[in-house]
């Protein structure tokens, strides 16, 4: 059981995420909360009224039988990509921008397919425009890519873009 009260959320949502399941839970107008979650190790965020996610937990361990408070926030801004385009491809490379809803760091994950591969270069200064030029592409060729922004490159303000693609040229 995950419970607590965190003023700043009132009346709107958390999202417990433990790998791949998210889970959602309500947060009433005094900020109160409550969720009964399956065992593992949690990152707590609270999503605002437009979809932005701030992260207030890096860990919250549950485990069976275990009720866990949480009694203060340590929040750390997420970024999310709000735009993303690529103005220009040529038969050997391609340039990608992107736009993110504060400043951030980041780098793309592309290849082939949804699988990715490859990664480029990190941009490590933080902005909210962001321009990549990838290399040594193959003619002809679709490439599926994400944007991975963050800040100060933590695991723990990760987050990623759909998926994307471009053809380069012949």
């Amino acid at each position: 059981m995950l419970t607590g009260t965190l003023e700043i959320a009132r009346s709107s949502q958390l999202v417990a995420v433990c790998g791949t399941t998210r889970v959602q839970i309500p947060v009433d107008a005094d900020g109160r909360f409550a969720a009964r979650l399956a065992p593992g190790v949690y990152q707590l965020m609270m999503q605002a009224s437009d979809g932005k996610l701030t992260l207030i937990r890096k860990t919250v361990e549950i485990d069976n039988n275990m009720t866990v408070t949480v009694v203060d926030t340590d929040m750390v801004p997420m970024p999310q990509v709000v735009a993303v385009s690529v103005p220009l491809v040529y038969s050997t490379s391609a340039v990608i921008e992107w736009e993110t809803s504060i400043e951030s760091d980041g780098y793309l994950d592309y290849g082939v397919n949804e699988l990715y591969g490859y990664s480029s270069y990190a941009i490590t200064d933080l902005k909210t425009r962001h321009r990549v030029q990838l290399y040594s592409l193959q003619p002809a060729t679709t490439y599926h890519f994400r944007v991975v922004a963050s800040r100060y490159n933590l695991d723990q303000t990760r987050s990623w873009s759909r998926d994307f693609s471009f053809t380069t040229e012949p």
